[in-house]
């Protein structure tokens, strides 16, 4: 599955942003893949990552890219505290039990 992954500006990042995301990438399975290019819209999934919780890069526009978005909105994954070493796998969880 092509997986495309949109970030915020990063103006209060609470969290390691891109570290977070090589974590989700060594944990996908065979076959997906990671594209912050989003001219192959709409993909199958979306992750959304935020470095802090106010999640303000989430935008209307962002449903037409992919049929479902898992948000990391600083220490949350769709609105679920976790400790940082776990957020990665928590957005692999989501993406693969729809």
């Amino acid at each position: 599955m092509d997986i495309v992954v949109k970030y915020c500006g990063g103006c209060n990042c609470q969290i390691d942003r891109s570290r977070i995301i090589k974590d989700v990438l060594s944990l996908l399975k065979t076959g997906d893949r990671l594209t912050t290019d989003d001219s192959g819209a709409p993909f199958g999934a979306g992750i959304l990552v935020c470095g802090c919780p106010s999640a303000c890069a989430r935008k209307p526009e962002l449903d037409l890219l992919a049929g479902r978005w898992v948000v990391i909105a600083g220490k949350t994954v769709d609105a679920r505290d976790l400790p940082e070493d776990k957020l990665a796998g928590a957005v692999v969880e989501k993406i693969h039990n729809k």
